[in-house]
């Protein structure tokens, strides 16, 4: 598995609202989505977008981009919101300011008005530092394209972000530099990326591949995976599988092999934030699988908006060895990225890879309106014997679990409330061994989720 050294991230533009006609307090909002399902839980740093250069006292520094909300709200609300808020739900949480990318405000206005460069970019990188502590946030994330990528040198790109890293070690606690680029340019000193700035997320869903960023010098050791959950750009990703699929066996590069050392989600935000919210937890889970025995489906289904449960796979033997359900969204803010009109929710097995497998296809129009089965006693072990699935036109799906071997059997029905179904599980599971020494986890306990 990929050590992702600077783990997974994402970014929030606080200049849109979602859905329409909402702003950061209203209950269904985006925002308020983050919180209710602790999306920001999965996320190590959030990088927040975007900030502007604007002249201080001496020199520059820097300031949320300006935009208005309804009731009144600006983006600085929003900051002060966001930055309370993301830290309660996860207290770990790092905050990165990223740096707007077109327009006169970029980080190349910080040497528009002339006079000494190193002067400059003393001053700017002193003073945003104190907006930094000033703010409890932990770092700059540059998004290198547009207008930045153009205006800046080379040169001037050295002189400023080593100041920038100088002026963030002479501090007594970590601050972070992180650099996003959409594609490579002439005007980055690929010298000072791999020396000065702690990690690098290319844009890959600009369609831009890694062999190209590598080729034009960044190091590998410093490479992450940008990645996205939002049509619109030339590769946007399909799924959290796809993306673990490409990150999780690292790459090789001249015959060594790496790690990527971080995954950039853009964002949490967009006008399907349902469905890349969700893609962002089950990621989390696949690059830090749960070490608990127990499993709750519920947060993630509520983020993606609650979807139909459309297809299972189930192992079982004498027992229900593990279940992995698949959700497909058809609301307007669970939409996928590859033009269609449905969203994919792929969550994590439950239990071992023991027993045999059966697939079962759930149409949209008959969801789940049931489960029950029986729990018991298998050689010692409490868990779940058996398990059926009855749909709201009463057709069924099972048994799965022959409760062969079984010692006690106790009949459970779990029927959904009026006009709710199934859309996922919770429960826990149990670690027993098999024949020929090996082991395998089944399932202890399973109660319906509903929506």
């Amino acid at each position: 598995m990929t050590d992702l050294q600077n783990g997974i991230n994402a970014w929030i533009f606080l200049n849109e609202d979602e859905p329409p006609q909402t702003n950061y307090n209203s209950p269904d909002s985006c925002y308020q989505s983050l919180i209710d399902c602790k999306v920001y839980d999965s996320a190590t740093f959030l990088g927040i977008a975007f900030f502007e250069v604007i002249p201080a006292e001496q020199g520059s520094t820097i300031k949320i981009g300006n935009a208005s909300h309804s009731g009144g709200l600006t983006n600085q609300d929003y900051l002060n919101f966001v930055l309370r808020d993301a830290r309660q739900v996860n207290h770990g949480i790092k905050f990165l300011a990223t740096m707007v990318y077109s327009g006169a405000n970029t980080l190349a206005a910080i040497f528009s008005g002339g006079g000494d460069p190193q002067t400059q970019a003393s001053r700017f990188a002193n003073n945003l530092v104190t907006y930094l502590k000033d703010n409890g946030m932990n770092g700059l994330d540059v998004d290198w394209e547009g207008d930045v990528s153009n205006q800046m040198t080379r040169a001037q790109f050295q002189i400023l972000f080593s100041a920038i890293r100088a002026a963030f070690d002479q501090q007594p606690v970590k601050y972070y530099l992180s650099f996003t680029p959409a594609w490579p340019t002439d005007t980055i000193d690929y010298s000072t990326v791999n020396s000065k700035f702690d990690f690098v997320s290319p844009q890959f869903y600009d369609g831009t591949s890694l062999s190209t960023f590598l080729d034009a010098g960044i190091s590998p050791s410093k490479i992450g995976y940008g990645a996205q959950f939002e049509p619109g750009n030339a590769a946007p990703n399909a799924s959290a599988q796809q993306v673990w699929s490409m990150v999780s066996e690292g790459f090789s590069s001249q015959g060594a092999q790496y790690n990527y050392q971080d995954i950039f989600v853009w964002r949490f935000n967009s006008g399907n934030f349902q469905f890349e919210q969700a893609q962002v937890m089950i990621l989390d889970q696949l690059g830090n699988p749960p070490t608990s025995n127990t499993f709750d489906d519920t947060s993630i289904i509520s983020a993606a908006g609650n979807p139909n449960l459309t297809q299972m796979t189930i192992r079982s033997g004498d027992v229900l060895n593990a279940i992995q359900a698949i959700n497909t969204g058809t609301g307007p803010y669970n939409t996928g990225t590859q033009g269609t009109e449905t969203g994919i929710f792929t969550l994590l097995q439950h239990g071992g890879n023991s027993g045999g497998a059966q697939i079962v296809n759930i149409p949209l129009n008959d969801p789940i309106v049931s489960i029950s089965g029986y729990t018991g006693v298998w050689y010692g072990w409490q868990c779940v014997l058996q398990l059926t699935l009855t749909g709201k036109s009463g057709a069924t799906y099972g048994p799965f679990g022959s409760m062969a071997g079984s010692a006690t059997q106790n009949r459970f029905v779990q029927p959904a409330p009026a006009g709710q179904s199934v859309v996922g599980f919770s429960g826990s599971t149990v670690t027993v061994p098999l024949a020929g020494g090996s082991q395998t986890a089944i399932i202890a306990a399973l109660n319906a989720v509903f929506a």
